[in-house]
């Protein structure tokens, strides 16, 4: 019961983080969505500042594995001796989960804290700051991939390329998010992956 709780905790602290941010809920409110006493909800993250931390570093794992496990091959791929998904379809799926959640006003955890960063305890501001890093490595990583397999333009600089696609999917999330309108959010993932490509391949 303790562990389903705590869950349900996370769960719902982080749907309020991603919707109205950090500094927009209470533990009154997590109380009364998960229906325990505030006091129990002490009892499982005795202060705001361990609830987030606890909420960035389930996010960020969740969020890399995800990533990792999209890099596999699939079946059909191994059975054939194919490596696993190239460089584009990658990209693509990278700019899917920050799609996530616009059509119910959701936007990345990660980014909305570190949009209200003054406001969040250090410990979480420096998860949040790994969590960038690593995205940033990964993408670097994959853009080297794809310059190798031809998939995407050489650029001197594969990581300033990952910088700046990164950004471009961020920014488009809170647009996107500000308009109400998710293929806003479509048309600049999609412009941003076009961007990378080879110009004979647009």
């Amino acid at each position: 019961m303790s562990t389903t709780t705590r869950t349900q905790l996370l769960d719902a602290a982080t749907s309020v983080v991603r919707r109205r941010g950090y500094a927009a809920f209470s533990y009154a409110d997590l109380a009364e969505a998960v229906g325990i006493r505030k006091p129990s909800v002490h009892h499982h993250f005795p202060t705001k500042a361990d609830l987030a931390l606890e909420m960035v570093s389930r996010y960020s794992g969740d969020f890399m594995a995800r990533l990792r496990s999209a890099q596999q091959p699939s079946l059909e791929q191994r059975s054939t001796g194919q490596g696993g998904p190239g460089a584009v379809r990658l990209l693509e799926f990278y700019a899917g989960l920050y799609r996530e959640g616009l059509e119910d006003g959701q936007a990345c955890l990660c980014a909305t804290l570190a949009a209200e960063a003054e406001a969040v305890p250090e410990e979480a501001r420096r998860a949040v700051a790994r969590f960038f890093a690593a995205n940033v490595d990964w993408l670097t990583g994959l853009v080297a991939q794809g310059i190798a397999s031809g998939e995407l333009a050489a650029t001197p600089d594969p990581g300033q390329a990952a910088r700046g696609f990164l950004s471009a999917v961020q920014g488009a999330m809170f647009t996107a998010r500000a308009l109400g309108d998710v293929s806003y959010f479509d048309g600049v993932a999609a412009s941003a992956v076009e961007g990378l490509r080879p110009r004979a391949a647009h």
